[in-house]
């Protein structure tokens, strides 16, 4: 397996392209962000071939929901613009949310106006414009599913088992789950079954421990099973670290990293 790590939650005592330098130091294969728009995309992937490592992901939605058939439209267009990104900076993965989210990463509007049948219809047929512009970049969107009881209050994709559920349906491989462990448990639990039952749909995997949404180690997550339980499958993909570290963010990272290639 191999290992990134936000630079949105981690190193934040530092300049933004230092974090890269940090990420790359500590022993990191790649780095990872959320929105693209407000950073210098150009700048960063000169650090990154500076310094030798990868930017595996960012964010793919702008503006607008996806669970609104009116909203599709700029949602759409949103992330064909960071398809374009990707593809201008070699970065093969993106994560996709259902909902747009503030700037404090809360729901900005949640459509008590729609039932819950038009609100799913509307994410498998945005997810089936997707599928294909995603086919055309080269590119594999990551849908992931976020905990509405202590974060996110109002997301839409808030259980695991329905991002399963969508995976199939569509049944394209350029359309994979982002597994985060912090919001799964949080809101379904069973962490290793749902992982290693479902592994083929799994693009990516987060790492933070609950409650608190810390280091591993800080909660009740026995991550080590879960790492033992991921090579056991054969999963050879990338494991983020996106968690709000309790101390030196340094140390912190590399004990999670340590953790994980051990």
């Amino acid at each position: 397996m191999k290992a990134s790590v936000c630079i949105e939650m981690l190193f934040k005592d530092l300049p933004f392209l230092e974090r890269i330098r940090k990420a790359a130091e500590v022993g990191y294969d790649a780095i990872e962000f959320w929105n693209w728009e407000n950073k210098d995309l150009v700048a960063i992937k000169k650090v990154t071939e500076q310094v030798g490592i990868d930017i595996l992901i960012f964010q793919a939605n702008k503006s607008g929901s996806l669970v609104n058939p009116e909203h599709r439209k700029a949602f759409i267009k949103g992330v064909q613009e960071s398809l374009a990104k990707a593809k201008e900076i070699g970065v093969k993965q993106l994560f996709l949310l259902t909902d747009e989210l503030g700037t404090d990463r809360s729901v900005l509007s949640q459509f008590p106006n729609l039932n819950p049948e038009h609100k799913y219809q509307s994410v498998v047929d945005g997810l089936k414009v997707l599928v294909k512009m995603a086919e055309e970049a080269g590119v594999t969107l990551n849908l992931e599913v976020l905990n509405s009881k202590v974060d996110h209050k109002g997301y839409w994709l808030d259980h695991i088992d329905v991002g399963f559920e969508l995976i199939r349906k569509l049944a394209h491989p350029n359309l994979r789950i982002l597994f985060d462990c912090y919001h799964v448990q949080i809101m379904d639990g069973n962490l290793i079954p749902r992982i290693t039952e479902n592994i083929d749909l799994i693009g990516h995997i987060h790492v933070a421990d609950t409650p608190g949404r810390h280091e591993p180690g800080t909660g009740e997550i026995n991550f080590a099973n879960i790492y033992k339980a991921l090579r056991r499958v054969g999963y050879t993909r990338y494991v983020g670290m996106e968690f709000e570290p309790t101390g030196d963010s340094t140390t912190i990272a590399k004990n999670a990293l340590l953790m994980l290639k051990s």
